[in-house]
């Protein structure tokens, strides 16, 4: 048993009729994915303060990750008729309906949200998400600048603003990935959604300074691994370029592109046998491959 888990029990001994002891204990168990106990003290929580709008959420929480979706609304439902102030069960409810497709309901319910409490970043992110999901880019980017203007260290929000200016070529994706990055210095996320910015724009170095600090924070990064590969392919460097496509094929054997790009290296290099087993490799990974297929016809026109 953990340590927190036996600081909370000691809690509840000391307060039994407690209700947020209770709530603490099922956020506990629903972080360790113990979902039964996390709605079996959820109840107790509802059943010891069943005129508080909070503990309905508390169970909501639970049914919402149990993907008890009718449960969580009736539950969240309930909040507001008890509280219709309580911002959390108006974020959560329009987070339940955005989830199950269920865009204009979510939009009424965030924007009465926003009504009652003008300043509101999670409202307006998930109103961002609400108006991205329906197609609406132009008014997503306004609801997330809003979220960070109101909270400038709203990290999901820079990210999805990075990642919709990244859609666009729009070098404004830069900014908002390092702003980003000012807040989480070391998310991998981050990092790869700007290194990836770089290489597709043609900024090769600073893709592999970008490419090089996720290895530093995690040396197995697959993807990171492959890509500085193709970078270095792209610069006509097929020795280092062979390295980092054996060390991202060592994280993941299956990992295709990698293992063709290898090849094709090999070929570059005149190390004909070694590209060919690499090609027929990949064959036997995705069947036709093509880029494999014209790998082999060029060996063979070799021949």
């Amino acid at each position: 048993m953990s340590e927190d888990l036996v600081k909370i029990y000691k809690e509840i001994e000391k307060s039994p009729k407690n209700a947020n002891l209770y709530v603490e204990l099922s956020r506990y168990y629903t972080n360790a994915k113990q979902l039964d106990s996390a709605l079996n003290n959820a109840l107790i929580a509802l059943r010891l303060a069943p005129n508080n709008s909070d503990m309905y959420v508390a169970v909501s929480d639970v049914y919402f990750a149990m993907e008890y979706i009718d449960n969580a609304e009736e539950m969240l439902q309930k909040a507001v008729a008890i509280n219709n102030k309580n911002n959390d069960a108006y974020l959560k409810l329009g987070l339940l309906y955005l989830v199950n497709k269920e865009y204009k309901q979510s939009e009424e319910i965030l924007m009465k949200a926003i009504q009652l409490q003008t300043h509101n970043p999670q409202a307006y992110h998930l109103l961002g998400w609400n108006y991205l999901q329906k197609g609406d880019t132009a008014m997503a980017i306004r609801s997330y600048l809003v979220a960070t203007d109101q909270d400038p260290n709203y990290f999901d929000a820079y990210m999805d603003l990075g990642f919709l200016h990244q859609c666009k070529h729009n070098r404004l994706a830069i900014d908002y990935y390092n702003n980003a990055l000012n807040i989480h210095p070391d998310n991998i996320q981050a990092l790869y959604n700007l290194a990836m910015f770089y290489q597709k724009t043609d900024d090769y170095e600073k893709a592999l300074e970008k490419y090089r600090m996720i290895l530093q924070i995690n040396p197995h990064y697959t993807l990171a691994l492959h890509n500085m590969g193709w970078i270095y392919v792209q610069q006509n460097k097929f020795e280092e370029a062979v390295a980092f496509f054996t060390k991202s094929i060592e994280q993941d054997s299956t990992y295709v592109a990698a293992i063709y790009n290898r090849g094709y290296c090999f070929e570059q290099l005149k190390k004909y046998d070694y590209a060919r087993q690499d090609y027929l490799y990949s064959l036997r990974l995705v069947n036709n491959y093509p880029l494999a297929i014209d790998g082999l016809n060029r060996l063979d026109k070799l021949r």
